[in-house]
């Protein structure tokens, strides 16, 4: 199936138009009570449901950090399968990719992928971020979900310049992979997405080195790496 990308870099101030609306307060099985603000503001740097995920440690750090009242910026690029033997139309896509931002004294950076389809080769992908000019404020967490299981993953790639995480997708549909982390302000932070196109192995998922030059202006693969990643484009944001 040939795919073609078609990518649109989108700056959006979302704090005026919220994902989703919460009425009330909630609490999740942890015991967390989100107020309605809160809620939205989880749902838009992570995605709608990662609430019943935290824990009441997860929220206090967010809390603390105060980049609940700092301005949310999105940015998303797409992936898009043509599935159709002549012609351009393009009709079905397969999954997203967004970075959000907001800042407090340093910034607070989520990187989040969403299958919108299911995906046929379930192998070891990678997930990422390159940075200029600023340096990570802490370690990256990196959680993978489906309806069936919700991960957190630990193996983990880091370089002052660059994180990277390798995990295999896992069984089920719905599939979400994000990766949060903190930066320092003043800079610009790069991610990627990258799919393993046929069977691969950790080892092999590993075999990169963090460059703007690479898939996704992330990752720049060597040897037969570059052969089974998909060169999925990235998302940037200043912060």
């Amino acid at each position: 199936m040939k795919k073609i990308i078609i990518f649109s870099l989108l700056t959006i101030i979302l704090l005026s138009n919220k994902i989703v609306q919460a009425q009330s307060n909630y609490t999740n099985k942890n015991g967390v009570v989100f107020t309605p603000e809160e809620y939205n503001f989880i749902s838009e740097m992570y995605w709608d449901g990662y609430q019943e995920l935290m824990t009441k440690q997860d929220f206090k750090e967010i809390k603390d950090s105060d980049v609940m009242n700092g301005e949310i910026e999105v940015k998303e690029v797409k992936l898009y399968d043509d599935i159709l033997t002549r012609g351009t139309q393009i009709i079905d896509a397969s999954r997203n990719l967004k970075i959000f931002k907001s800042c407090s004294s340093n910034c607070l950076i989520s990187v989040t992928l969403n299958w919108l389809n299911n995906p046929t080769v379930r192998s070891y992908d990678v997930i990422g971020a390159y940075i200029t000019n600023t340096s990570f404020a802490n370690s990256p967490t990196t959680m993978v979900s489906s309806n069936s299981s919700a991960t957190t993953i630990s193996d983990l790639k880091k370089t002052s310049n660059g994180i990277g995480s390798s995990f295999k997708l896992p069984s089920g549909s719905n599939i979400t992979i994000n990766q949060t982390f903190r930066v320092n302000k003043g800079g610009h932070v790069y991610a990627s997405y990258q799919h393993a196109k046929s069977t691969s192995t950790l080892s092999k998922s590993k075999n990169y080195t963090f460059s703007n030059l690479g898939y996704g202006r992330v990752f720049n693969f060597n040897g037969s790496s570059r052969n089974i990643y998909d060169a999925m484009n990235g998302v940037d944001i200043s912060v």
